[in-house]
């Protein structure tokens, strides 16, 4: 198609302006001019239109397309979307009540509630409908994605629903339901042997081989367009803007989007400035909280950003969080540590006990990753990372539906029975009671 009136990219290294996003798939998802994976997109629209958008609860019944003005798709003919994006924003008191009274703070503490996303239930769906829309547009027809688990479901539905064919490559570790959800949509799933790090390679090979575009990761625009609207809907749905953000960590686009969101929205002067970022790594797998912390602990030298550990195959129980080989880090750091936020870890064994929390006092059941959100967020008033009238938003990035082999392990209460004497009644203060005394004993 022709050239965008509406949109351009810019090079994150040069400078160059990219015409359209078929210039840029035709390109090799590069820029032309100095071979840069990165870009960004720039809208031709009058910044100040976007107001009506995050005007206090102005109405937003068509999902994250209530932005298409600010998303990087030509026509509205060629969306590709199941409702999501506009989800709850949930005011969870339990959690404040908790930092009150356990650290005498006062704080106030949202859930960003992804895990209510109407298509696949999770934070991808966001990337989803606007991949999706983008190829769609471009008239791409075969695409390739390598994926952890969640990227691969949620692209296989949309690019289903928009004609185009995918193929995932997932590490061993992968798990099984994960694999069903993609292959149920009738697209091509390749298991690999080997981790995450290994299924990208041979997702690169396959791309090159087949001449097809590759999911371009975590620095992908289009991913990075679809995310940024996140903020867009702090502004639209609560009544405080958050100071605090904090979501579990494999890649970090959201975090990347975010930053993205707040340079858009600077001429507007609707915010103050950007949230601290508290990023979440599972323990068994956390090369980029261990990198954070070793540098911390060395007081950031020079090039401290650059310096990481790869870990291969880790033996982790959310493979969705096994990002081995942190390719993101000498840019996510620095951004990190440029919002006063930190980078740590969180037991995963804790998520289940954290799911039952969660599932008890508010009635949301919530997947792995989700949990290592809120386990995040306590460690983090340990260790004194949140403040004062601190405004706290968790990313809940997933549902339960996402990992029903989670669900099982959520297995608590049940007690087997031969005859009706061996029932009794259940005391369930005695109940909220355990969870928390195990929460205070937890060693996140």
């Amino acid at each position: 198609m022709g050239t965008s009136k509406k949109f351009y990219l810019r090079c994150s290294l040069c400078g160059s302006e990219i015409e359209d996003f078929s210039k840029w798939l035709n390109s090799d998802q590069r820029c032309p001019e100095c071979g840069s994976k990165r870009a960004e997109v720039r809208y031709r629209e009058n910044i100040e239109k976007l107001k009506n958008l995050i005007k206090k609860n102005a109405l937003a019944s068509n999902g994250l397309w209530h932005y298409f003005d600010f998303l990087p798709l030509n026509e509205r003919r060629n969306i590709v979307t199941g409702g999501e994006g506009i989800v709850p924003i949930d005011r969870w008191e339990f959690l404040e009540e908790y930092a009150r009274e356990r650290f005498h703070l006062n704080c106030h503490v949202y859930a960003h509630r992804h895990d209510d996303n109407y298509s696949t239930g999770t934070f991808k769906d966001l990337s989803g409908t606007v991949v999706a829309s983008v190829l769609k547009e471009n008239n791409i027809k075969n695409y390739v994605v390598a994926s952890t688990g969640n990227i691969a479901v949620s692209y296989s539905r949309y690019l289903t629903a928009a004609g185009i064919s995918l193929y995932a490559f997932i590490p061993e570790n992968s798990s099984p339901s994960q694999e069903a959800e993609i292959a149920c949509f009738g697209q091509q799933v390749f298991r690999v042997k080997g981790d995450y790090t290994r299924a990208k390679e041979m997702a690169l090979d396959f791309s090159n081989k087949m001449k097809i575009p590759l999911a371009a990761g975590n620095f992908d625009p289009m991913r990075l367009e679809a995310k940024k609207t996140m903020l867009f809907e702090w502004l639209r749905m609560m009544a405080e803007f958050p100071t605090v953000y904090i979501q579990a960590l494999s890649g970090g686009t959201g975090p990347l989007a975010i930053d993205k969101g707040c340079k858009e929205l600077e001429p507007l002067n609707l915010i103050k400035r950007m949230p601290r970022f508290i990023l979440v790594q599972s323990n068994k797998c956390s090369p980029m909280a261990d990198a954070w912390g070793e540098a911390k602990l060395k007081g950031f030298p020079e090039g401290w950003e650059k310096t990481y550990p790869i870990y291969h195959n880790p033996e982790t129980m959310i493979p969705t969080l096994a990002t081995g080989y942190p390719t993101t880090y000498p840019v996510l750091s620095p951004l990190v540590r440029a919002s006063g936020g930190e980078i740590i870890s969180c037991d995963e064994q804790a998520t289940v006990l954290m799911a039952r929390l969660v599932a008890f006092k508010r009635s949301v059941r919530i997947g792995p990753a989700a949990a290592i959100v809120v386990g995040g967020f306590i460690k983090a008033l340990r260790k004194g990372h949140i403040r004062e009238e601190d405004v706290v938003l968790l990313n809940i990035g997933e549902g339960i539906r996402r990992a029903p082999e989670f669900m099982e392990r959520m297995i608590y209460t049940s007690k087997k029975v031969k005859s009706m004497e061996e029932c009794f009644l259940s005391d369930k203060e005695e109940y909220e009671r355990r969870l928390w005394e195990q929460t205070e004993n937890w060693d996140f």
